[in-house]
């Protein structure tokens, strides 16, 4: 199947550290979205790269053919089944419907931490339908400087409201630890040192 990547799967590095097998890749320009820093990451203000509906935009990446089982397993990397953070939308280009990720609750004002923006900006480098200009606005892009801790809900505790408000700095504080706990396990498997490219 072939999948769409514009984020810090752009690195070979972070292919090969989860075990991602890629058989053909090609550089590739999405329309009709724009790249933004909208999905909420782990520490408060910290953000991932979503590729959101925008009309008269583009969306700079690779599309990259992999294995169906390996498509799945970049879902839960992305966080489809369990925490929800994205939704899968599909598309077609030469007749080949291909996958891509967008977040189900886009915010604004996060920003990158600056090993995430550096991904990008290596690989735009070596992108030859990336727009200078468009490179250089993207390297200005304000980085994460402090990683503090949470200070909201929507991950783990959804609908805060319905809870008593003395309950609340609790569930906020058990927001912050799970989402330290996701971030630890994010890339590490039980069983990673079986799997051999």
């Amino acid at each position: 199947v072939y999948y769409f990547a514009f984020g810090a799967n752009l690195s070979s590095k972070v292919l090969e550290q989860r075990c991602i097998r890629v058989y053909e890749a090609f550089d590739f320009v999405l329309e009709g979205a724009a790249l933004r820093f909208s999905l909420a990451g782990f520490y408060r203000n910290h953000g991932y790269a979503s590729a959101d509906a925008a009309s008269g935009e583009s969306v700079y990446g690779r599309m990259y053919l992999m294995l169906e089982s390996d498509a799945i397993r970049m879902d839960y990397f992305e966080g489809v089944p369990f925490l929800e953070v994205h939704e899968k939308v599909f598309g077609q280009h030469n007749g080949q419907s291909f996958f891509y990720y967008r977040a189900i609750r886009a915010q604004e004002g996060l920003k990158p931490t600056r090993e995430y923006l550096d991904y990008l900006l290596d690989a735009y480098r070596e992108h030859p339908e990336v727009p200078p200009a468009y490179l250089e606005q993207m390297a200005q892009t304000q980085v994460l400087e402090e990683f503090l801790v949470q200070d909201s809900t929507g991950d783990f505790v959804r609908h805060i409201e319905r809870w008593p408000s003395w309950l609340h700095p609790a569930l906020v504080f058990y927001e912050g630890v799970c989402l330290r706990v996701v971030e630890f396990l994010w890339n590490r498997s039980l069983l990673q040192w079986m799997i051999r490219p």
